[in-house]
């Protein structure tokens, strides 16, 4: 039986492994298209279909970023016998924008990335799986939109991995007074498309170490595709962003208990971007839900050090096959 101790790539052989198997293989199967949703946008999917299928992989990514951005990831599922399912999220890679331009993020209700999820399982997961069974794989931001999907929806998916998800956005320094008046200011037209303080146009700056990301060359490669690719260039969020992403938390938590799936919360100890403390109050609110911690990782785990790499993608495939 395949592990993902037999196909996990060292950061020694990244960049070799991915342009000369992974990046390759992914072009020859992937399936990808567009959906269209209810407010006329057309949203940008990916699929791998995978003949002997074991379940059906629906990954859900984060802030400012993009389906590629998970080739390694799409390429560990369907090696170990899974189907996968992405979509870039409204504001995002492919998909269409509210807003000029590639860089700035923008969305006018949290709502809508719930909606635009549910219409993407329907319309093409639901009806492109082999087994019907469904995993939830969601990072960051898509960890805040998978928990409130599995809120809404709670009979669609089987189980669910966040991913340093974000039960609560991380103000860091920024004191209470001033997002109070930054959420304040979002409900004023002029400003509510307008970059936040800080926040700009895409830059083309290498930032490795200065990011969340711990492998180099895994770093490297999310670049070089955003180089490549224009609508992968995402690189700040909007005051309407950051109000309903404010907003969201309280939303999350009110309704954790309805969540009826079991549920794995994937939390990095050197976590910048997300709250500790909301993540763990959501363990404790979700009837079936456990917390693994991994001590030295920033917020990308699946992007950290070759040991905490491969710690976290056995707990990912023991906890889908039900081992824990």
């Amino acid at each position: 039986m395949k592990s993902i101790n037999d196909i996990f790539i060292r950061e020694k052989d990244f960049a070799e492994t991915m342009d000369g198997k992974v990046l390759p293989f992914l072009k020859e199967t992937i399936e990808d298209g567009y959906i269209t949703a209810g407010d006329g946008l057309k949203l940008y999917y990916q699929k791998l279909i995978h003949p002997n299928e074991k379940a059906a992989v629906v990954i859900c990514h984060g802030f400012c970023e993009f389906t590629m951005k998970y080739a390694e990831t799409m390429y560990y599922f369907y090696e170990m016998g899974y189907s996968v399912f992405a979509i870039d999220h409204r504001g995002h890679g492919l998909s269409g924008r509210e807003v000029d331009g590639y860089s700035k993020v923008h969305v006018n209700h949290f709502s809508d990335y719930i909606n635009d999820f549910n219409d993407f399982v329907h319309k093409i997961v639901i009806s492109n799986s082999k087994t019907g069974r469904l995993i939830l794989f969601a990072h960051s931001m898509g960890g805040g939109i998978g928990a409130l999907y599995l809120e809404k929806h709670p009979d669609i998916f089987e189980r669910a991995i966040l991913s340093s998800p974000m039960i609560q956005l991380s103000t860091g320094t920024i004191n209470k007074m001033v997002v109070r008046l930054l959420k304040t200011m979002s409900y004023i037209p002029f400003f509510t498309k307008r970059y936040l303080p800080g926040h700009h146009d895409y830059d083309h700056e290498y930032k490795y170490p200065r990011c969340s990301v711990m492998s180099k060359p895994r770093y490297a490669f999310q670049y070089n595709e955003r180089e490549r690719e224009k609508g992968y260039r995402t690189s700040g969020g909007t005051y309407g962003w950051s109000r309903e992403a404010f907003n969201v938390s309280k939303k999350i938590l009110k309704n954790a208990s309805l969540i009826k799936i079991p549920v794995i919360i994937m939390q990095a100890s050197l976590d910048t971007l997300v709250m500790p403390e909301a993540q763990e109050k959501f363990t404790r609110l979700v009837p079936t839900c456990t917390l693994r911690h991994f001590e030295g990782s920033k917020h990308e785990i699946f992007n950290a050090t070759d040991d905490i790499i491969l710690d976290y993608y056995n707990e990912v495939f023991n906890f889908i096959e039900g081992i824990r």
